[in-house]
């Protein structure tokens, strides 16, 4: 579905859709897609989950892994990192950019084992007095991680210290070779803004990092003396954009002045702060789990859900599992949640045929971060799994009971649902099922669509709640209609053609 308005410079897509670009494969999505116009261009802001968006950043940064450990600990140093840097196209009204300058995504080479990867450390995060980590990295350090204070002089962090890597040392991009002719370079530091002496005759290294990278050169005349200093990080900079990013790796590198043309030697690849991604993935393939390799590469820096880095507890059920950082707490949790998944069945007719697992978070703010969800949704639900706010939260508020028969019975209407079925007919088929609203069958506020758009892409409470309110309505007018024996059977072969427009006509006879 799409809506706008027809002055507007942007428009909304709701429901399933499909996207290409110039040389990618096409994307089927369900996203919320905003379309803005922007100086002759098109820019395309796609709303979703966090752990879909670290799914998301593994194809495109780390999708040819060996290790499945390795692949973890990028799952997590990639949702520290969004979670840290949230906001950082926040003046142009987004979060990220789907470039190497934010992190780099392909949502069309999303796979089963990335999935599996972000699931197996859902919501973990690497800590660092009580916030968040800045967890950088970098394709390979060439066996020294650089300091953060290296490449950004006004950032301070314990966790990301220099310190020798002996994982990536056996992989290709550990050492490398570039000669660039000094025409070439002299082009590409003059088209970066950079004038050099016309009578420059080479390069030398002034200065270097605790890591040993170069920091400071000089560029040297005619006598011998330098004539201007010049950052590493500007030359690099100046010939990836001319010359091509294989050129100048890293800044860990030495010269030689070859006449005609300067010979860099150097090693690994990136700006070498934070995890080695080859050194990770050497060290997961050596028998390493991913809490080993994040220590290695964060030290000091705690893993966990929260900022105290909470352990969470399994407790087993009849029924289900309960995953929770306070089993004290919690463990009444299980006997309640028993009830709601009876109490489902017993309404739907359907049959539970998996194990679920009740996961519940210990405060709202890691439950928001975790999930994706506003902190006005009390549940939400991902496969064979319930993601819950906190219990005593949702008992203040008297929602717990509701919401865990809510979720139990998504599960069950998933788990026999057609694809065709919209996710209004869902929802509000559920709410029905629930029996959470007793209120007389007035005609639905919304129509399909705007049911529809609203549930894919809420912007509010009171948005949510009133497609909600709509949704339950409209299922309840067919089920009087038809009964709730034959609607049932729909979940399997999908809403019979005509059935919305007769509805519709019947809704606009009573009016």
């Amino acid at each position: 579905m799409r809506y706008g308005n027809s002055k507007s410079n942007k428009f909304y897509l709701a429901g399933k859709y499909h996207l290409q670009v110039a040389g990618e494969h096409a994307v089927e999505s369900r996203y919320p897609l905003e379309v803005r116009a922007r100086n002759n261009s098109l820019i395309l802001i796609l709303s979703m989950p966090m752990e879909d968006y670290v799914a998301a950043v593994l194809a495109g940064e780390s999708g040819n892994f060996q290790s499945d450990e390795a692949l973890k600990a990028m799952a997590v140093a990639v949702r520290t990192y969004a979670v840290h840097f949230r906001g950082r196209h926040q003046a142009e009204h987004f979060d990220f950019c789907d470039t190497t300058h934010c992190q780099d995504l392909h949502l069309s080479a999303v796979t089963d084992r990335l999935r599996s990867a972000v699931e197996a450390t859902e919501g973990e995060l690497l800590w660092f007095q009580g916030s968040p980590a800045a967890t950088y990295y970098h394709q390979n350090c060439g066996g020294t991680t650089a300091a953060v204070n290296e490449v950004w002089p006004q950032t301070k962090a314990n966790y990301l210290a220099t310190h020798p890597d002996p994982y990536c040392l056996r992989s290709e991009h550990a050492r490398w070779e570039s000669r660039i002719s000094k025409n070439d370079l002299r082009s590409a530091l003059l088209k970066s803004g950079v004038r050099v002496p016309a009578d420059w005759q080479s390069l030398q290294a002034e200065s270097h990092s605790q890591s040993g990278r170069v920091q400071l050169l000089d560029i040297v005349g005619k006598d011998g003396r330098p004539e201007m200093k010049l950052s590493a990080s500007t030359l690099r900079f100046a010939v990836d954009r001319a010359l091509g990013w294989n050129q100048i790796k890293s800044d860990f590198y030495e010269l030689r002045d070859n006449g005609a043309e300067i010979q860099f030697s150097g090693r690994g690849s990136g700006h070498g702060v934070g995890l080695c991604q080859e050194g990770a993935d050497a060290m997961g393939m050596q028998g390493k789990n991913y809490r080993e390799i994040l220590a290695f590469y964060f030290p000091g820096a705690v893993l966990g859900v929260s900022a105290q880095g909470l352990a969470w507890h399994l407790l087993h059920g009849e029924q289900l599992d309960v995953l929770t950082t306070n089993e004290n707490v919690d463990a009444a949790v299980l006997t309640a949640a028993q009830r709601a998944i009876h109490i489902a069945m017993v309404n739907s007719g359907l049959q539970l045929m998996s194990h679920p697992l009740l996961k519940i978070y210990p405060t709202l703010s890691i439950y928001r971060d975790s999930t994706g969800e506003p902190g006005w949704v009390a549940a939400s639900t991902r496969g064979n799994t319930i993601r819950l706010q906190p219990t005593e939260l949702l008992q203040q508020k008297g929602l717990l009971e509701s919401a865990l028969r809510h979720e139990f019975l998504h599960i069950l209407v998933e788990s026999n649902t057609h694809a065709s079925l919209p996710l209004w007919f869902r929802e509000g088929l559920v709410l029905y099922l629930a029996e959470e609203s007793t209120q007389a069958l007035n005609s639905a506020a919304l129509s399909a669509d705007q049911m529809e758009a609203a549930l894919q892409n809420p912007q509010s409470c009171e948005q949510m709640q009133q497609a909600y309110t709509s949704a339950r309505t409209t299922v309840a007018r067919i089920i009087a209609q038809r009964g709730k024996a034959e609607v049932m059977q729909w979940l399997n072969r999908g809403i019979p053609a005509g059935t919305l427009a007769s509805l519709s006509t019947a809704q606009t006879a009573q009016h």
